[in-house]
């Protein structure tokens, strides 16, 4: 596998296919009409992951004959209401062309991650990992989208099979659980309008000592202040380490002082104050790879994808390439990419296997 940019285009069209991240704000129409081959990728937050930096442009991990690493992407238009139908016809699809894939690498269009798993899991019934990131653009305008080759899709997914002896996986927060913890007692989809019967955001903005207090009259956009406070689920436990699934508080609703999220609640969920840090959030790129390749550590690496939410990097954005080091260091040089996304979509392996999507949180797909 190599590491290319749009300047290496002739390189790139001698490769059997490749992952490419891109940012919005440079000429990829103009590099994806002159690629040959399968590419498929989606947008990423301010800059793309790889060996020689967070950067501008379009990138690739490109992927040759004698990697033995197989492939089959399919990008699809949906909504809402037909993701988890799509999504069964997506995997299908991808089962016929190369049978049963290792692993699954998903990018979405953000808005309904959580009924794309369902689709892809009622299929494969949670025997594949699947792994990725929604797509994401520079300022939360909508402006991200998803592809394949020349085909840009704004609203929906595109699903990648990849399948060869060796390919692992993880996804983890880098976020500690805190003493503060409710019940939902009142939600819908990605709304919290309770916690242990009292108005979400006014609960929310206790735990937190008053992070959100100037919104909790006015309503509004939260994402800043709370990028150190995810909602968190314990969802496995194993070895004694506690596995939790965050959630980005995204708004206050001035109406009912609820709070708008990015992933999805029912009530019931019990939920705890996660709390961050930058060193944390840093060193966690290194984490996420230790724990995909576990006890095989010294095996060689031929590649890696890396997820990393697009919000822990506006939090750490002028110590990015400290991130860039943790990767460079625990991939032993080995080349990658990595797009920096609107919420992420990992495998807990635990006494279970359990597919689901999250925000503030990081994945590694590693080709061994």
């Amino acid at each position: 596998m190599k590491y290319l940019n749009e300047n290496q285009i002739s390189e790139l069209n001698q490769a059997k296919w490749a992952v490419c991240y891109t940012t919005i704000d440079n000429n990829y129409k103009e590099v994806f009409n002159k690629i040959q081959i399968p590419v498929f990728g989606c947008s990423s937050f301010q800059g793309v992951f790889t060996p020689k930096g967070f950067l501008k442009g379009t990138h690739f991990l490109a992927s040759y004959e004698d990697d033995n690493i197989e492939s089959y992407a399919v990008i699809k238009k949906t909504n809402s209401n037909s993701a988890k139908e799509i999504a069964q016809e997506a995997i299908q699809e991808i089962i016929q062309n190369i049978g049963e894939p290792t692993v699954l690498l998903l990018h979405a269009t953000p808005g309904y991650e959580e009924r794309i798993i369902e689709g892809i899991d009622s299929v494969v019934k949670s025997k594949i990992p699947i792994y990725g990131g929604s797509a994401a653009d520079n300022d939360i305008t909508g402006k991200w989208f998803i592809f394949k080759n020349d085909e840009i899709v704004t609203e929906g997914f595109l699903l990648v099979g990849f399948k060869a002896q060796q390919i692992y996986g993880a996804f983890l927060g880098g976020y500690l659980p805190t003493d503060k913890k409710g019940i939902v007692t009142k939600a819908s989809g990605r709304v919290i309008y309770e916690i242990d019967h009292k108005p979400a955001a006014e609960v929310y903005n206790k735990w937190t000592n008053g992070a959100i207090q100037e919104y909790l009259d006015n309503g509004g956009v939260i994402l800043a202040p709370t990028t150190m406070h995810p909602i968190g689920r314990l969802i496995d436990e194993i070895l004694g380490v506690k596995m939790y699934l965050l959630s980005h508080p995204h708004m206050v609703i001035k109406e009912n002082k609820a709070l708008s999220m990015f992933t999805e609640f029912k009530e019931g969920d019990e939920i705890i104050l996660m709390t961050g840090h930058k060193n944390a959030l840093i060193y966690r790129a290194k984490q996420v790879i230790d724990r995909a390749l576990g006890i095989k550590k010294n095996e060689a690496i031929k590649g890696a994808i890396n997820i990393y939410c697009g919000g822990c990097v506006g939090a750490i954005i002028k110590d990015i390439d400290q991130v860039i080091k943790q990767y460079n260091y625990s991939l032993r040089d080995a080349p990658y990419i990595g797009a920096a996304t609107f919420g992420e979509q990992g495998c807990f392996i635990g006494k279970t296997k359990q597919n689901r999507h999250g925000n503030l949180m990081a994945d590694s797909i590693i080709f061994c």
